[in-house]
């Protein structure tokens, strides 16, 4: 993909910071263009790693994230908070790479089966066919039995039919990182890992269970993937994805800072300070960490690193690592009008998110314009008068907003559902009904919009041919927001609040 395009698919899903999404759509051009280099200086060309700038919930991580979806390459988060010098207790920086190396695993064994998924499924239709015949014994006896086994298997009539399956690993040809070897050390370390090989200690054991077909399915599936699949051949592709490929997001890097410039401020010994800035450089620099895999050199390796820096500044970092991140974007706040655009015009807004788990009860939830920009202009007073939290704020005033609805829904379609078969009966029920569902929307709340509107397409939707569920519609206008939350806008001791 062109930066253009990457930029354009990476709109779909965040609004603004068009600086951030070009550096990162130029970084991700650029690992296309080294592989089409001659071999003679595709080793010298390194990434240009990156440095995000700016405040918390203006979409740091989410580009990050979505950057690594579209490559469909390994991919890690961490924070830079979570890991402490070399020495002391607590997770030292070298487990960023072995962490990266088991999301590249994944992400090779998934594409190795969805290459494969022909061949699998049908070595696994296979054994399940051998599994019934010896089940079923004389049954499936015959030439024409074990086609016939196969058309039912097909259709999903033997789901429930218990077979033995033997589930027992196939051999591997031992070496590292082989299958049925487990690390007791982490991964590595001065004296290197610790490995088991569990085959030599349980050989002879063999793994025959009794199951139904549907429940033997998924693991005949994955014990025919390790057979088509070697664990050597998996690692070694892992590996080459991880060195040449990988993603590494560090979060809140800013809080591993000290502030100033001198010598004493990053020599210091606080293990979970500027100690991590020192073990974070030759990572980032490239270097070989041992994993029980195998060795991972980290050359070539994206690292994108992000924080809002608000008391300290970016030249506050080690002067090593300021030249190891050439590219720094500073990312902008978000303001009322960002606040709109991020309810409604991502592909799966919260707006959209909510409107089809609601759907899923029988409630058609809809948002006035006015509602809208309200819940935007809480959302940014909350902020300023409390901590700045970003787009994050949204999600807790959404979720107030909809709070009645989400409890209430099932009361309100089962109102109107009775009102939908009163009105069916006769009109006297229909009149009994329709206290009853008037009644139900009382108890529900006074935010319940548009649920007489419901009500009558549901008795006009009546006989024969009605949906057997009827649908409610709920209406959120400005006057429910103001409502639910007019509180949170109270000036005295806001700190109480969970939003």
């Amino acid at each position: 993909m062109t930066p253009k395009a990457v930029v354009e698919l990476l709109d779909r899903y965040i609004i603004g910071q068009d600086d951030a999404k070009r550096a990162v759509a130029v970084a991700y051009r650029n690992r296309w263009r080294r592989k089409r280099v001659p071999a003679a200086i595709r080793d010298d060309i390194v990434p240009k790693n990156i440095l995000l700038i700016g405040p918390t919930g203006c979409g740091k991580t989410e580009i990050a994230r979505r950057l690594a979806k579209l490559a469909n390459s390994p991919f890690v988060k961490v924070e830079a908070t979570k890991f402490t010098e070399v020495g002391y207790h607590g997770r030292d920086v070298d487990t960023i790479i072995r962490d990266l190396l088991e999301a590249a695993i994944g992400l090779v064994r998934q594409r190795l089966r969805k290459q494969h998924e022909a061949a699998l499924n049908e070595a696994v239709e296979d054994r399940l066919l051998r599994a019934l015949q010896e089940s079923l014994g004389s049954v499936a006896a015959g030439a024409g039995g074990l086609e016939m086994l196969r058309e039912r298997l097909r259709k999903g009539e033997l789901e429930d039919a218990f077979i033995q399956v033997d589930l027992t690993p196939p051999a591997s040809g031992g070496g590292r990182g082989g299958g049925g070897v487990i690390d007791l050390g982490g991964g590595g370390g001065p004296q290197g890992p610790v490995l088991i090989n569990l085959e030599r200690l349980m050989s002879g054991k063999r793994d025959v269970r009794t199951l139904k077909v549907r429940e033997a399915r998924p693991l005949l599936e994955d014990a025919e993937a390790e057979r088509m699949f070697p664990p050597e051949q998996l690692i070694k592709e892992a590996i080459a994805a991880t060195e040449q490929d990988g993603i590494v997001f560090i979060d809140e890097i800013d809080k591993i800072v000290s502030g100033g410039r001198g010598e004493r401020s990053w020599r210091s010994g606080d293990p979970s300070s500027e100690g991590v800035q020192r073990d974070l450089l030759p990572i980032i620099e490239g270097s070989v960490v041992s994993t029980k895999h195998g060795n991972v050199n980290t050359d070539h390796i994206l690292f994108i690193c992000a924080g809002a820096f608000h008391s300290v500044k970016p030249s506050d970092l080690m002067a090593e690592l300021q030249g190891r991140l050439p590219i720094r974007v500073e990312l902008k706040p978000l303001s009322r009008h960002d606040f709109l655009r991020i309810l409604t015009e991502p592909e799966y807004n919260l707006i959209k998110q909510q409107q089809v788990l609601l759907a899923a009860e029988g409630v058609d939830l809809e948002f006035t314009a006015e509602a809208l920009a309200e819940m935007t202009r809480v959302a940014e007073e909350v902020n300023r008068s409390l901590d700045n939290i970003g787009a994050r704020r949204l999600h807790a005033v959404l979720e107030r907003v909809v709070e009645e609805v989400s409890f209430s829904a099932p009361e309100l379609v089962a109102a109107a559902q009775r009102e939908r078969q009163a009105a069916a009966a006769g009109p006297e029920e229909a009149a009994a009904a329709g206290a009853g569902a008037a009644a139900g929307a009382a108890v529900a709340g006074e935010g319940v919009q548009g649920s007489g509107e419901a009500g009558a397409a549901g008795a006009e939707a009546g006989g024969p041919a009605a949906a057997p569920r009827p649908r409610v519609t709920y209406v959120i206008d400005k006057a429910h927001v103001e409502r639910t939350l007019s509180s949170l806008l109270q000036k005295q001791d806001l700190t109480r609040y969970i939003l």
